[in-house]
């Protein structure tokens, strides 16, 4: 039979018609309700999609667990778990700083405010090549999470949600080449610009001048300049630091403090309107003074946990021989608090 289109348009009219519709959409994306509704529309679509993907994973697991030990030593080791990271985060920001924080507040009229709820949520799937630098985690706009929503784990920050559908939202990490956020040097109140570069255990701070007093070691934290993150968090470690005599800019470099390839789960962070209200007017040593006092608590506190021990059933050897090993493994902090004295 002879076919009735005996000629298809030729390469050059399709790649013009391809790049014409590349440009429309590039030029239309977040530009309008529409477009972002539509985005949100496709985040939830393929929402499914991810815990069909984490099925075989999570199957595997249960079977594992299921050879290993008993229903009861399963449940009580997942509790152990979630407590154990709940209870390293919250060594971030004490009970008892905030009620002082509180007090000298009333009487100093500082900016300086915590956050009001956190919430954990278990790592979905993730993508970190060297051009994407992204997760997917299961709590939605059914759970509260919203664009800019700022994400740590136990150890420090880990970056925010920049897509939500109803049940997972995606988080683009700080060491993404797209991702940048205003920092403070702990020891002596510099503020700079730390970027990622698209590594998993670097980040670069950007246009610093080479005379600025900026050494390895240094602890950055989050200035909370910009009203997006708030302020006093661990970011990262100063790595190495290059002065060129030529080049009017020093060349830094730094390890982040959160486990980014080792992600499984983290913690949303939910900010008063307050804390964003008063964020701009925050001064580089009250920041200073509030991580050091959060530092110094956390190592009394890992000090205090890692005397106590996990009381477990006499059945359950093996198992709290593993939590307490774990335990170990987690507690320690890669910032000595001897060294920010």
């Amino acid at each position: 039979m002879k076919p009735i289109f005996t000629k298809a348009p030729s390469l050059s009219i399709r790649l013009v018609l391809a790049i014409f519709v590349s440009l429309a959409l590039i030029l239309s994306d977040g530009q309008n309700h529409g477009m972002i509704k539509f985005r949100s529309l496709l985040e939830t679509s393929v929402g499914g999609l991810y815990y069909l993907a984490n099925t075989p994973r999570t199957l595997l697991d249960n079977v594992s667990q299921n050879l290993v030990d008993s229903t009861k030593l399963q449940i009580e080791n997942k509790v152990l778990r979630e407590q154990l990271l709940e209870k390293n985060a919250n060594l971030l920001l004490l009970d008892q700083l905030k009620v002082e924080n509180q007090r000298l507040r009333l009487l100093l009229n500082s900016p300086l405010r915590t956050d009001e709820y956190k919430k954990i949520a278990e790592i979905l799937t993730a993508e970190t090549d060297v051009y994407r630098q992204q997760v997917v985690i299961n709590q939605g706009k059914d759970d509260g999470a919203y664009v800019g929503q700022p994400v740590i784990d136990e150890k420090g920050l880990v970056g925010q949600i920049i897509s939500v559908g109803r049940h997972t939202s995606r988080i683009l990490l700080l060491t993404d080449v797209t991702h940048s956020i205003p920092v403070q040097v702990l020891r002596n109140d510099v503020r700079v610009i730390a970027s990622g570069t698209g590594h998993s255990d670097e980040l670069v701070l950007d246009n610093v001048p080479r005379s600025i007093d900026i050494v390895k070691g240094d602890l950055l934290v989050t200035s909370g300049l910009g009203g997006r993150f708030p302020e006093g968090y661990p970011v990262a470690v100063v790595e190495n630091v290059s002065r060129d005599g030529k080049n009017y800019f020093a060349t830094i470099t730094a390890r982040p403090l959160a486990s980014i390839e080792r992600l499984r789960y983290v913690l949303l962070l939910w900010s008063s309107n307050e804390d964003m209200r008063k964020v701009g007017s925050i001064t580089p040593e009250e920041v200073r003074d509030v991580v050091r006092q959060r530092l110094r608590n956390q190592g009394s506190e890992i000090n205090k946990l890692k005397k106590e021990k996990v009381t477990v059933q006499p059945e359950a050897t093996s198992s709290q021989d593993e939590t307490e090993t774990h335990i170990d493994q987690t507690l320690p902090m890669d910032v000595p608090v001897e060294q920010l004295e």
